[in-house]
């Protein structure tokens, strides 16, 4: 069923407003009446342990030290590395940290990699597919690379980077050193996408912070030690790398126009906002700015850089009252259903989360407050995060995980995850408490990615956590709705980042871009699922291709995965 198989943190005044009495957001009245009224009940159901997805953690949170790597958590991708059609999972995990590297003990952490077998079990090949990274994992990218039809793998550390190269026969390579992407900067997470319309898989890589043992702090918060946040220490520039198509990469952030000297990036997403099928990188910045890379028109008469930063400009790049915030997570997607893909951010605890509505030509306004995004969030601090529609109504929803990052002395310090329902009307509603018993848990959520793991037509969510196991989320909502998905390639056979597809015959048409990226740390399932509400008949499908060729395919039948590549008829997957 795959597209390639068969079948804050903060410190000073900010923290102390992070600790201060929290505001009430998931008890009102409104929002009670309006869950009340949900057309179809949401159920989701964890069910990692009885698949066999067995991993505890290490992020070697040493009482006393506050060290700020050891509370960011740590990646998760989706990838179908076998080409069988079923996603397996990969996580990572931390590794002991140390100050000088004759303290390092032997390696006894490593990131794993779990089979998916017929959507049944998922079985750990870590050790066979030799793909046991003993870095301190962080975020994770999946993309083919080299073009020869298996996707590879890039994990984002603190410390150096490694690109795990796929061989086709269940194995990896550790090819680092040959591709030249092995920085050591601290790496969050990352995305493959083609930067310079070359039709070869580039590198984008969001820096953090400049925290070393020699320079790392500890702060008080209200007489109690804690992790000190990003004001305490500089960003750390964000790199590119540009494919060669030898198996090697060039840094070429600046040549590019992708460099500021201000970011503390966290989150990345990449897809096309103003319908010129080119796709704009945004940035998620934790309390400096956020990035809004768009590309240039014309580079060859002008001499400038392929792409600019328009975040200020564009009203993206700090909240409507011109605060910095937190921004660790990311999510991009329509939710008013107006044909414009809209940002979502998640942030600080006792701050907004913030909905950037898009209001065409790349401009944008906060729609934070009369969405209810910002009441629904004051009393959280938002990690990954999830646009998908768990019940095929047609309008995206949103999941968010959960958790303080001040420190276990602070309170509060577990929270619940969140699940938002988008009502179709411009506002979301918490129903978190009515969609299974994960949800009315508390714990230290980070990374998220959604993934049809069992090909069933709706998104199930893998969440990383620094305190317990990962979840597997399966989305058991009976909706007795329909649903479309779609494997897409590009004529070079590379993801069609920048495009969009576009569901005709239908009372309100859909628009879905292609993106790349998004949540936090994670590496999503690329194939696109599209919820249809009650339609059951075949769809029109218009699909526009960065290239600009547009198909326009008749009689899709739904309840069915299709794999198509650009020019060329759909086949049922």
């Amino acid at each position: 069923m795959g597209c390639n198989g068969g079948s804050r943190n903060s410190s000073g005044d900010d923290a102390k407003r992070a600790l201060s009495p929290s505001h009430s957001s998931r008890v009102s009245a409104g929002a009670e009446v309006a869950r009340a009224r949900l057309a179809v009940s949401p159920a989701f159901v964890d069910v990692a342990g009885n698949l066999g997805i067995a991993f505890e953690p290490f992020n070697d949170a040493v009482p006393g030290r506050y060290f700020l790597p050891e509370v960011m958590g740590s990646g998760v991708a989706w990838i179908d590395f076998d080409l069988d059609g079923c996603l397996d999972l990969y996580l990572a995990n931390g590794c002991p940290l140390r100050e000088k590297a004759s303290d390092y003990p032997e390696a006894r952490h490593f990131n794993q990699l779990f089979q998916n077998c017929d959507t049944e079990r998922f079985r750990n090949v870590t050790i066979n597919a030799n793909v046991g990274d003993d870095g301190y994992g962080q975020g994770i990218a999946v993309g083919d690379f080299d073009a020869d039809g298996f996707p590879d793998l890039f994990v984002a550390n603190y410390g150096a980077n490694r690109m795990l190269r796929n061989n086709g026969d269940g194995t990896f390579d550790d090819v680092t050193q040959q591709t030249g992407v092995g920085n050591d900067r601290w790496a969050t997470s990352t995305i493959f996408l083609d930067l310079n319309r070359d039709s070869l898989l580039d590198l984008y890589v969001v820096n953090y912070l400049d925290v070393t043992f020699a320079n790392y702090k500890i702060c008080v918060y209200n007489e109690k030690p804690g992790y000190c946040g990003p004001g305490d220490y500089e960003g750390v520039q964000d790199l590119a790398y540009i494919n060669q198509g030898d198996g090697t990469f060039i840094e070429s952030a600046d040549k590019l126009g992708l460099t500021e000297s201000d970011g503390k990036g966290l989150a990345v997403a990449a897809l096309d906002f103003n319908d010129d099928l080119q796709p704009e990188v945004y940035v998620a910045n934790d309390m400096s700015p956020n990035f809004f890379f768009s590309q240039n028109k014309s580079t060859a008469s002008t001499g400038k850089p392929l792409f600019h930063n328009v975040a200020v400009a564009a009203g993206c790049a700090m909240s409507d009252d011109g605060e910095y915030e937190a921004s660790m997570g990311v999510s991009c997607a329509d939710f008013d259903r107006d044909g414009r893909p809209d940002i979502f951010l998640s942030h600080f605890h006792a701050a907004k989360n913030t909905l950037y509505h898009n209001l065409g030509n790349l401009t944008f306004s906060d729609n934070s407050r009369r969405s209810r995004i910002a009441a629904t969030s004051f009393d959280m601090t938002g990690f990954g995060t999830l646009p998908f529609d768990y019940d095929r109504d047609g309008f995206m929803d949103l999941f968010i995980a959960n958790g303080h990052v001040l420190g276990p002395e602070q309170t509060p310090n577990k929270m619940q995850p969140q699940l938002l329902h988008n009502n179709g009307a411009g506002r979301f509603i918490d129903v978190s408490n009515d969609a299974g018993q994960y949800f009315r848990e508390v714990m230290l959520g980070r990374a998220v990615a959604g993934g049809d793991y069992d090909n069933d037509g709706d998104l199930d969510i893998a969440v990383t956590h620094l305190d317990h196991p990962p979840v597997l989320l399966r989305n058991d909502t009976e909706s007795g709705r329909h649903f479309i998905g779609m494997c897409l390639k590009s004529r070079d056979r590379i993801p069609p980042v920048g495009g969009r597809v576009v569901i005709a015959n239908v009372k309100s048409p859909l628009v879905i871009p292609i993106q790349r990226g998004g949540s936090y740390l994670a590496s999503p399932d690329s194939r696109i699922v599209i919820g249809l509400g009650t339609e059951v008949e075949p769809v029109d499908v218009d699909i526009y291709w960065p290239s600009g060729h547009v198909d326009h395919i008749k009689g899709l039948q739904v309840d069915r995965y299709w794999r198509i590549v650009e020019g060329l008829p759909p086949e049922p997957v």
